[in-house]
């Protein structure tokens, strides 16, 4: 059995910086599998939250981000969240990530959906998860402590006792496992490609939702899934989120007519849930929704990336509305995790947006995910350091193993169902139509991992009979505060309870 002190499962930015700050002291194998350009740190946009400009203070960050989660929020690790930020980017300017800043050099600042400060910090204008990601990646690669192999997770090797001491891996030909000394991580992303219309990868299917499923892991608030409310459909079928920060420099949404689609231009920059709502309703009321940015100043060169794809379609930005609509965009819930990613299940540890720490809530605050998986990264190596050393775990013979081409084989057949019974707005009835269709595809599908995140998602968003932040139900349209708390479910215990984790 081949072995390393960590192995990291994910090349995002969750697992590129936990696997740097790793390898400081312990050797690192980073299961990449289809590579820092397969995850969704790289299609990141909008940039990263953090309070460096005049006027701003973390106490300020975490105010908007405990607002936008709607009472779901862990409050002490939103503070130590948004703490946290401005380091970090000191750190990453220090690893060479080029952030875009104005004449007198300072950190050009921009400001999206729910923050009362322009804090979002950017490179490329509207390529910041391209530009950290990449730099991340070469400083993996120059590491001599850091491994990194194109295989993919398919299994969390665990002993007799339950720790996770290793991986099953898959090349495309055979299974290996590879042993871990200290602690495995999944870094994984999200689930958007389980509904189809998407800003996400086609990898993001929930593998390891799945994957900590099966070691035993307690997984929480999987009924809350932001769908970002601008994205671009090309006629290929594929779509491209538009960032937030175009309605934060002054774009405006508005229906095919020309009319405002919100009577107070402020709400334009109201928070990602409520703007998703009001455009599936204008949509559902047989209206279409365009962003207007032909009043941006130099909205092209500002926004060079997004307006070049446009304009490969035949759209100019600069001087004509681009037809948006919703789609799947980032996972609020996941593994149950503290801000180090440590798990219910020991050795075990999930990281980015596969993690649920609670600092986001019902709803994502926005460009707060780049911000957690650096912080989670760099506060994982220290966790590591206080977990058992050793070369002596025997791992137990797996139970279940992920088998990607049948992801690959049900996502035609699930995205439509996920995308209308358990998308934007849902109802009792429609979710126990697809939990009967989702447990046929589980019986034809047995190593889908999407199936299963599937079903665990329908089955917390039957679960909470409320509307709260980004989980909208038509049969439940008010928050209801008995569940003013997070759902928990797991292998070990199918109904929703309390678990807690160990900090």
């Amino acid at each position: 059995m081949e072995a390393a002190g960590v192995v990291m499962v994910g090349a995002g930015i969750a697992g590129l910086t936990a696997a740097l700050a790793a390898a400081e002291t312990d050797d690192v194998c980073v299961l990449a599998g289809g590579g820092p350009e397969a995850s969704s740190s790289s299609r990141a946009q909008g940039g990263l939250a953090a309070a460096v400009g005049e006027g701003d203070d973390p106490h300020l960050h975490a105010e908007d981000t405990l607002r936008a989660g709607a009472g779901l929020c862990d409050a002490e690790r939103v503070r130590e969240l948004v703490a946290a930020a401005p380091a970090v980017v000191e750190w990453l300017a220090q690893l060479g990530v080029p952030f875009d800043r104005d004449p007198s050099g300072r950190l050009a600042l921009g400001r999206e959906g729910g923050h009362a400060r322009a804090r979002i910090v950017h490179a490329g204008g509207d390529a910041t998860g391209r530009f950290i990601t990449e730099a991340l990646w070469q400083a993996a690669l120059r590491h001599p402590r850091i491994e990194i192999r194109q295989e993919h997770c398919v299994g969390i090797a665990r002993d007799a006792s339950g720790r996770a001491v290793g991986a099953w891996t898959w090349d495309g030909a055979r299974h290996r496992l590879v042993g871990a000394r200290r602690a495995v991580g999944l870094a994984t992303g999200g689930v958007g490609a389980l509904f189809g219309r998407t800003s996400n990868p086609p990898s993001a299917v929930g593998a390891g939702v799945a994957l900590a499923y099966h070691a035993g892991a307690t997984l929480a608030n999987l009924e809350f899934v932001q769908f970002h409310p601008t994205l671009w459909l090309g006629r290929d079928g594929d779509a491209m989120l538009v960032s937030e920060a175009l309605r934060g420099a002054g774009a405006v949404l508005v229906t095919e007519l020309g009319a405002p689609l919100f009577a107070d231009p402020a709400d334009n920059l109201r928070t990602r849930d409520v703007i998703a709502l009001a455009i599936a309703r204008a949509e559902a009321d047989g209206h279409r929704v365009f962003l207007d940015a032909t009043k941006v100043p130099e909205v092209a060169a500002r926004f060079p990336s997004i307006a070049a794809r446009l304009r490969r379609a035949g759209l100019d930005l600069a001087s004509q509305p681009i037809p948006v609509t919703p789609g799947a965009h980032f996972l609020m819930g996941g593994i149950e995790a503290d801000l180090a990613g440590r798990t219910s299940v020991p050795g075990l540890f999930a990281l980015g947006e596969t993690a649920c720490t609670g600092v986001h809530g019902a709803n994502r605050l926005a460009s707060n995910s780049l911000l957690e998986c650096v912080v989670m990264g760099r506060r994982f190596s220290e966790a590591v350091g206080h977990e058992p050393c050793t070369r002596t775990h025997t791992a137990e013979d797996p139970e279940w193993l992920l088998r990607p081409e049948q992801d690959e084989a049900v996502l035609s057949e699930l995205a439509p169902l996920m995308w209308s019974s358990v998308g934007i707005v849902r109802d009792a009835p429609g979710l126990r139509a697809a939990l009967a269709e989702l447990e046929q595809m589980a019986e034809r599908y047995p190593g889908s991992g999407a199936v299963l995140a599937a079903s665990l998602i329908a089955r917390s968003a039957l679960w909470r009979r409320e509307s709260r932040g980004s989980h909208v139900r038509r049969d439940a349209p008010a928050p209801n505060p008995a569940y003013a708390r997070p759902s928990r479910i797991g292998k070990a215990h199918s109904a929703f309870t309390s678990v807690a984790i160990t900090t």
